[in-house]
């Protein structure tokens, strides 16, 4: 049964993704955007500099330099969050632009004087790219508001079957409307939709429905939930769309590229073996432990100077130990001591916070000192930390490691959770980036999930990402 017109094969689990694509493709001419405004605006500020048309030897005299400052601004912006899409909606996003023009401005400054040009003195230049290069694109996020936000490049996705995933996965996708979906049917043959809860997305209770919504509604992606092959004829229904051009993925991997964590409906012992056997190249190996070296160094160049501060703040607010070591479960299970500044007061005799056992921290606990705050905030109080990096104990990307008492809590109630332990815990992570306090079952339950979709995606590039998310924690005193 063909299609008319058409002959394209589409295999059910290639996840031939558009998962992602949209999403980066809208990136993408953020970026490129971007990097036209500075590069038109260095034409404008040198035409203005000189008040006239710059000759080609110029141009090319000062853009060798001028490139590797174009290339540092986007690190800012990307830093700064002017990539993520649902910042284009907010009124936030005039601040970002303000705040990374300043911070560009000023790393400017402090490249020209690392690396001083006697050729080149570009003072009044470099103040007019800044203000050029990024009032261009602001005017030219208008414009991507205007014509491309939300009228182009989206994908149509038709749900086949309701669970709690899919709920979540519409209330997502309604609310980030930048991420490229748009949602046209569901077909609940389960009836699980008892009332009018999606006005805009139409509703079908019988898998009849399904070929002709994809025609109405010119459906993209088919997303399928796992026990849908249970009901009926719901295998023959998919089967009669391989000959369609029309890509079908199952619920858990798109559930996963959207959410950024793993469904627990996927866990299983086969799911697992499956998914989270294969290890890593002795190359991004080495490469890790070679960065954890680096930031070791890093973070002793921060400690220098900032260490006999914060020594004195700590000590002068409340009596107790200066550095706090607590016992955490690492690779493999094995326990270590970490290392960091006290935050809380010296509550119990062994100088902890703690009167009645492990307990989670929690938003404004009122365990934590003023200059714990601060600390807090800044990630500053896991600076001590940098002897975990060294002995290997930590790494710089991981999950973050729990104590043993808590461990044994949640292993209790969720069996799968030592596998977060399969790898070595970090200073910080994907859960770290995309999650506060984890104080409930349920907030536990979603980090060892964010945990989980890490172990299994590890790569140089997801790393690079984390790093520079935290970066933007950091300086935005976002920590816990």
């Amino acid at each position: 049964m063909l299609k008319s017109g058409t002959s394209k094969y589409i295999k059910s689990r290639d996840l031939i993704q558009p998962m992602k694509f949209m999403y980066r493709a809208k990136q993408c001419i953020l970026l490129g955007g971007d990097i036209l405004s500075f590069v038109v605006a260095f034409i404008m500020s040198l035409s203005l500099r000189y008040l006239e048309v710059p000759p080609k030897e110029l141009l090319a005299q000062n853009f060798s330099l001028f490139f590797f400052l174009f290339l540092l601004w986007v690190l800012v912006n990307y830093i700064n969050g002017l990539y993520d899409l649902h910042i284009i909606q907010s009124k936030k996003r005039y601040t970002l632009i303000l705040q990374s023009a300043a911070v560009s401005f000023v790393m400017s400054i402090i490249f020209f004087y690392i690396l001083p040009q006697g050729h080149i003195t570009p003072k009044t230049i470099l103040l007019l790219n800044v203000a050029f290069g990024y009032g261009l694109a602001w005017m030219f996020r208008l414009l991507y508001k205007k014509f491309i936000q939300n009228k182009k490049l989206y994908t149509n996705i038709l749900f086949l079957g309701y669970t709690p995933e899919v709920q979540e996965i519409i209330h997502i996708l309604q609310k980030e409307t930048d991420l490229g979906y748009k949602i046209c049917v569901i077909i609940d043959p389960e009836y699980k939709i008892k009332s009018p809860d999606f006005p805009d997305i139409d509703i079908y209770h019988t898998l009849q429905a399904l070929r002709p919504s994809i025609t109405t509604n010119k459906i993209q992606t088919v997303v399928t939930a796992p026990h849908i092959h249970d009901i009926g004829n719901a295998t023959q229904e998919l089967y009669e769309l391989l000959f369609w051009s029309v890509q079908i993925t199952d619920l858990p991997a798109f559930y996963e590229n959207i959410v950024g964590r793993i469904t627990s409906s996927t866990f299983s012992e086969g799911w697992f073996l499956k998914h989270l056997s294969i290890g890593n190249s002795p190359l991004y190996t080495k490469v890790r432990r070679a960065t954890d070296l680096i930031a070791a160094l890093l973070i002793a160049g921060i400690l220098i100077p900032l260490g006999p501060l914060i020594v004195i703040l700590i000590k002068l607010e409340s009596p107790g130990t200066i550095i706090f070591r607590q016992k955490r479960v690492g690779l493999g299970g094995q326990t270590f001591w970490i290392y960091k500044f006290r935050t809380m007061y010296a509550l119990a005799q062994d100088g902890s916070a703690e009167t009645e056992g492990a307990q989670f921290a929690s938003k404004n606990d009122v365990r934590v000192t003023k200059v714990g705050k601060v600390l807090r905030k800044m990630r500053l109080d896991e600076l001590p930390q940098m002897v975990n990096l060294l002995r290997g104990e930590l790494t710089l990307i991981g999950p973050r490691p729990e104590r043993p008492e808590i461990v044994g809590q949640l292993t209790s109630l969720m069996p799968y959770y030592p596998l977060r332990h399969t790898v070595r815990p970090g200073m910080t992570g994907w859960a770290v980036i995309h999650q506060n306090y984890t104080d409930t079952l349920e907030t536990s339950l979603q980090k060892l999930q964010y945990d989980l979709y890490y172990i299994k995606n590890r790569s140089f590039l997801l790393d690079v990402a984390i790093i520079l998310k935290t970066i933007n924690v950091v300086l935005r005193g976002m920590g816990q």
